[in-house]
């Protein structure tokens, strides 16, 4: 479901009829897919079932934020992303709070977690030993897909400020047809084809970045 409309966008450019309706409606997903683009992440709520790997470390950061919730936690060193042999059983799920914890922003405990990462309790994200030849003593191996978690993450009302930078975007993306003459409601193709370019997207994302960069995930 799309955070921008095309009544906005209209209103923002001070358009009342439909001439550019459909034009419109086609830059609203191409616009989004570049705001999702820059933040590296996806922005409405949505629940997640993922798969990580073991790393022998405290910590697993999840793919999506801000986590709303965690509803379940497997750890099965044969899980191999789903496709083990009896892959996460029951007897395999974490208990929130004794085997984990979601990290808070501000340790409330209706808090969202921005920071998405997941503290393993007493203990560590397990990952198997191997033994590597010629060697005696076993090393860390990989977890090959060894946890799985499902979760809510996202925002369930996008945050106002995404929502106008993906509608000024918008607007700079019909602006700057406008100035070359082509503000057409026939040309949805060449609209198309001159945002596929990785120049043309940056130029017109730079009007917009400021507004953008907090929300903007962080990749260690």
């Amino acid at each position: 479901m799309s955070w921008t409309t095309k009544t906005t966008i209209k209103t923002l450019l001070g358009i009342s009829d439909t001439s550019l309706d459909t034009v419109i409606e086609l830059l609203i997903p191409q616009a989004e897919a570049m705001v999702k683009g820059y933040l590296q992440r996806e922005v409405e709520q949505a629940t997640y079932t993922e798969y990580y790997s073991g790393t022998g470390d405290q910590t697993l950061v999840l793919n999506q934020t801000p986590v709303q919730s965690v509803t379940s936690v497997h750890q099965d060193l044969n899980g191999f992303y789903g496709d083990g042999t009896d892959a996460f059983p029951v007897s395999s799920e974490l208990v929130q709070g004794t085997d984990f914890v979601l990290r808070k922003d501000h340790a409330t405990a209706a808090e969202i977690s921005n920071s998405g990462i997941l503290y393993r309790l007493g203990t560590v994200w397990t990952r198997p030993d191997m033994t590597q030849r010629g060697q005696l003593a076993r090393a860390p191996g990989t977890g090959k897909g060894n946890i799985k978690v499902a979760y809510t993450a996202g925002w369930e009302t996008v945050p106002a400020d995404i929502q106008f930078a993906t509608s000024r975007l918008i607007t700079s993306m019909l602006e700057s047809r406008s100035r070359a003459g082509r503000i057409q409601s026939e040309s949805i193709e060449d609209y198309s084809y001159s945002l596929s370019g990785v120049e043309a997207e940056t130029m017109l994302l730079d009007s917009v970045k400021g507004s953008l960069a907090r929300y903007r995930k962080v990749v260690i």
